[in-house]
């Protein structure tokens, strides 16, 4: 078979997984982080070890330390004279100040046009369009535009509203688009729609997917799970952390996109059978700066000399750099570059804050991060910490204070990291606590 595939007729067919239901459909979420591994409580009894929330609950049971009730400590706050708690509730001032400033700004900010001239830099995007009312412009095919509305999705972003069409032309695309701005949905729904008709016969590797973490590629893989919901493509998550066996036989199988990190599908093809990308018709590089910069740069060389030549391909990077650069011309062919949302540009609804503590006062930062999470930021919250062991710290101080919080950082096994991802987004803790792991 050739490198590429041939599209069967045009095909529309839906494969729903029950019966038609009556009644307002509730409103899926994209992320689900706890059906790719075992529960933490299975592998702290299968370890035969302690979770660090059973031993802060253990030395609050054995020492109880005193919270301070809030009503009181603001009152006591304007009679204090000196010592900690005023320079706590100096910088609580600064940072309600500044927030409220941060809003003006980006209210101002929102109105102007901050778009860097990029035209030098790739080949003109001249044609397309940041803009579209809903999925229905996009020509995409029923079951995807059933999953969009499934998931609460209804009017594309700038970058969906400008990849979506050309990469359904084939056409490679090198792109920008800030974190959180829908750029997973804008690669994944085209690529569903031409393996709607793919020759199903014919079972292939089609789409390779790859991200530099494994956090980033349980979210990608389940995103793809979700829009495809009510199409028959196989999608197959390769990642360090999970079992290798159960990886290399869905491997085997053929699924139609394998979403994976550089090092682990490496491996699996060097030590795999009947596992290769001769059938590969499009590869995503997601987040390719990142891949770079934690060290996967000779992977990258290996997998795209082990694609073949005649494919698609979609690079994309929040920042530019010269490693960034020299990749994009190793692995695409006359790119059109696509800048929706360039990073010069800050949301209207971004506030920025910054909260300054005197040079004699930086012994008492986790004390004043503390005071800032016990009053003013108690919900949804990301802290992220330089090193794993101040994450872990910090996951203990906040354990002792009563917060209920969790952390994410490379010292947890795969099962904790998830687990932790997954109380987040359910809300069932209000702080997040990572190193740059959960950057993206």
């Amino acid at each position: 078979m050739a490198p590429y595939f041939w599209f069967d007729p045009s095909s529309d067919e839906e494969v729903d997984g029950g019966g038609s239901q009556e009644g307002p459909r509730q409103q899926q979420s994209p992320w689900e982080f706890t059906a790719y591994s075992e529960s933490v409580a299975e592998e702290h009894a299968r370890r035969n070890t302690t979770s660090v929330d059973a031993k802060i609950s253990r030395a609050l049971q054995e020492c109880p330390v005193p919270l301070p009730d809030p009503d009181v400590e603001n009152e006591e706050d304007g009679e204090a004279d000196g010592g900690p708690e005023e320079v706590a509730g100096d910088e609580l001032a600064t940072a309600h100040e500044t927030r409220k400033q941060g809003k003006h700004n980006s209210e101002n900010i929102a109105g102007g046009n901050t778009y860097g001239d990029t035209s030098g830099f790739f080949a003109s995007s001249e044609g397309a369009s940041f803009h579209a009312n809903s999925f229905l412009e996009l020509n995409l095919s029923r079951p995807l535009l059933r999953a969009c509305e499934a998931l609460g999705y209804h009017k594309p972003t700038p970058i969906q509203a400008a990849c979506i069409p050309l990469a359904l032309t084939g056409r490679d695309i090198c792109g920008s688009a800030m974190t959180g701005s829908g750029k997973t949905a804008a690669f994944t729904l085209p690529i569903l729609e031409r393996l709607l008709f793919r020759p199903k016969r014919m079972l292939a590797i089609r789409v390779l997917v790859l991200t530099p973490t494994r956090e980033l590629a349980v979210q990608v893989h389940s995103m793809i799970e979700k829009l495809a919901q009510f199409t028959d493509i196989r999608c197959c998550l390769v990642v360090g952390g999970l079992s290798t066996k159960v990886q290399e036989a869905a491997l085997r199988s053929m699924p139609d996109i394998v979403v994976a990190t550089p090092g682990r599908i490496i491996d699996h093809l060097r030590n795999s059978q009947s596992v290769g990308l001769e059938d590969l018709a499009v590869l995503i590089l997601d987040e390719a700066d990142r891949l770079l910069e934690l060290g996967f740069s000779r992977e990258i060389n290996e997998l795209i000399k082990l694609c073949p030549k005649r494919r698609q391909t979609m690079l994309f990077s929040a920042t530019m750099t010269e490693e960034v650069d020299e990749l994009v011309k190793l692995s695409l062919s006359k790119p059109i570059r696509l800048e929706a949302d360039p990073s010069t540009k800050r949301p209207a609804t971004l506030t920025e804050e910054v909260v300054r503590i005197r040079r004699l006062r930086e012994v008492n930062q986790e004390a004043v991060l503390l005071a800032l999470c016990s009053r003013t930021f108690t919900q949804k919250v990301i802290v992220f910490s330089g090193t794993k062991q101040a994450a872990h710290r910090l996951k203990i101080i906040f354990g002792l204070a009563g917060l209920k919080a969790a952390e994410l950082h490379g010292n947890l096994t795969q099962a904790q990291r998830l687990d932790a991802l997954e109380l987040f987004r359910k809300q069932e803790v209000d702080f997040l606590l990572a190193t740059d792991v959960a950057a993206r």
